[in-house]
C-alpha cells in the first residue's frame, strides 16, 4: 500500500493562487471583449441610423419631387393670371401701334398735298417779288434811283456808249467791277494805281473805302454838272 501524500494548508493556498489569477484574467478578458463587442454594435447602429439633417433633406427632396395638389393648382392659377396680363399688354400695344400708323398715314397725306402746292407757291412768290421790285423801280425816280446821264469821265473809263443814262447804283456796280478787273480791289476797299489815279485826278495809292464809294461817285457827278456862268453887266 503506497504511502499517502501529505498536503499542508500552505501548499494548498499556494497552489490555488495561479488558478484564481487565471480565472480573474479570463474574467477581465471576457469583460473587455464583451465591452468591445457592445461598442462595435453601438457604432454599427449609429452608422446605420441616418442623421436628422439627412432626414430633413430627404423630406424636402420628396416634397419637391412630389408637390401636393394645392401647390400644383396654385402654380397653375398664378401662371394663368400672368398669361392673361401679358395678353392684355399685347392688346394695348396693338392699339397704340394702330394709332401711330393712322397718324403716320395722315402726316404722309398732308406732306404730299403740300409738295403738290410747292411749285405753284414758288411761282406766286417769284411773281410777287417781281411786282414789288417793279413798284420800287417806278416809285424811285428821284435821287440816286433816278436814271441820269453818266458823266463823260465814267463813260470813257467804263467804255459806255455816249449819252448813256443809268441809275447811280448801277453805275456804282459797274465801277466796282472795273476796279476788280484792274486788280485794284483790296478786300472791301479799292486802291488806285498811278494810271487810274491820274484819270480821276487824285494821287497814286488813293484808297476808296467801300462805305465811301458813293461819296466818291457823287463827287464825279457834281464835277460833271455845268457850272453857272458869271453874268457881266
Amino acid at each position: 500500500m503506497p504511502p499517502k501524500k501529505v498536503t499542508t494548508k500552505e501548499q494548498i493556498i499556494v497552489e490555488d493562487v495561479p488558478d484564481n489569477e487565471n480565472s480573474d484574467d479570463y474574467s477581465e478578458d471576457s469583460d473587455s471583449s464583451d465591452s468591445e463587442q457592445e461598442v462595435d454594435q453601438d457604432s454599427e447602429q449609429e452608422v446605420d441610423q441616418p442623421s436628422e439633417k439627412e432626414e430633413l433633406t430627404k423630406e424636402k427632396k420628396e416634397k419637391k419631387e412630389k408637390p401636393t395638389f394645392d401647390e400644383v393648382y396654385k402654380e397653375i392659377d398664378s401662371l394663368t393670371k400672368e398669361e392673361i396680363q401679358i395678353d392684355n399688354e399685347i392688346l394695348e400695344l396693338h392699339k397704340q401701334l394702330s394709332v401711330k400708323e393712322k397718324q403716320k398715314s395722315a402726316n404722309k397725306k398732308q406732306r404730299n398735298k403740300l409738295l403738290n402746292l410747292l411749285p405753284k407757291a414758288y411761282e406766286d412768290g417769284c411773281n410777287k417779288a417781281r411786282k414789288e421790285k417793279k413798284k420800287r423801280t417806278n416809285s424811285g425816280k428821284n435821287g440816286i434811283l433816278k436814271e441820269l446821264p453818266v458823266p463823260p469821265l465814267l463813260i470813257k473809263f467804263l467804255n459806255l456808249p455816249e449819252g448813256t443814262q443809268l441809275m447811280r447804283p448801277k453805275v456804282f456796280s459797274l465801277l466796282n467791277k472795273k476796279f476788280i478787273e484792274l486788280g485794284l480791289k483790296k478786300g472791301q476797299s479799292s486802291v488806285l494805281d498811278k494810271k487810274t489815279a491820274k484819270i480821276f485826278g487824285v494821287e497814286e495809292g488813293y484808297e476808296i473805302e467801300f462805305d465811301k464809294c458813293q461819296s466818291f461817285l457823287a463827287k464825279i457827278y457834281n464835277d460833271a454838272k455845268p457850272k453857272p456862268t458869271d453874268i457881266s453887266l
